[in-house]
């Protein structure tokens, strides 16, 4: 039988998957891992065989808490291939300068959210499991306005080295001081974890910053096609810089108490 969620709606009911998921996820409980992964694997929601995402998300957990390693990372990155196909079209290449840096960067932070709630601090995938397209809406739009706007040409944050896509030297001096000189730091999922632990715990006015600097933002610039962290936060180039200073001078200090 398939657990029940944690979370609670604002009315303080538990949460509740819809009949047709949980008759899904019965179905599937009957049969083995193998036989699971080759369903979950019917990409095309057209087929008969094809099993919703919310019994992905379920089965992601569950193989989570039963230390299944190999199962968990086969159904990771299924869902994460229909995550980025449901990113072509929300967030088309003709629609968007920069598309592909901006879906990257949302499955980035669904792949964090995952990562979270794995580590049993949060029950982020909760609603998920109820309704997915709904709940991955949301969380693209979030993050869509925590970007910014799309429609100018931005600098994204690169990490592989693609041509045209050098990291800016504020970016390079961002990662220094989130890293302590160890860029290699960035791939500790439970150092990502404290770091944004630690951002969330600053300012609102810094903690903006940050976040601004961590997808790749230039805090100013001549070119009046960019759009900086100076533009969207409204304030000079010098607030913006004493904001982040202070934020370093905070991180640094809490995650050195961390370690």
């Amino acid at each position: 039988m398939p657990e029940p969620l944690k979370s609670k709606d604002k009315h303080g009911a538990p949460f509740t998957r819809p009949p047709e998921i949980e008759a899904s996820l019965g179905r599937l409980e009957a049969v083995d891992a193998a036989a699971r992964l080759q369903a979950f694997a019917v990409a095309s929601r057209k087929s008969s065989g094809y099993v919703p995402s919310e019994a992905l998300t379920y089965f992601l957990r569950r193989a989570w808490a039963a230390d299944a390693r190999d199962e968990f990372k086969q159904i990771f990155e299924l869902l994460m291939k229909r995550v980025e196909q449901s990113l072509y079209s929300t967030v088309a290449d003709s629609r968007m300068t920069g598309a592909q840096g901006i879906r990257e960067e949302i499955m980035g932070r669904f792949a964090e959210r995952i990562a979270k709630d794995c580590q049993g601090r949060f029950a982020m995938l909760d609603f998920f499991e109820v309704r997915f397209d709904l709940a991955f809406a949301r969380f693209r739009k979030t993050v869509l306005r925590q970007i910014g706007p799309a429609s100018v040409l931005t600098v994204p944050l690169s990490t592989d080295g693609d041509e045209g896509q050098d990291i800016s030297p504020e970016v390079e001096a961002a990662a220094a001081d989130f890293l302590g000189g160890d860029p290699q730091k960035i791939d500790d999922p439970a150092f990502r974890l404290e770091l944004d632990a630690a951002i969330d715990a600053l300012p609102d006015d810094q903690r903006r910053v940050v976040g601004l600097l961590r997808q790749g933002f230039q805090i100013d610039s001549k070119d009046s096609n960019i759009m900086t962290i100076a533009k969207m936060l409204k304030c000079d180039e010098r607030t913006v810089r004493n904001r982040r200073d202070r934020a370093y001078k905070t991180l640094r200090s809490a995650l050195q108490e961390d370690a």
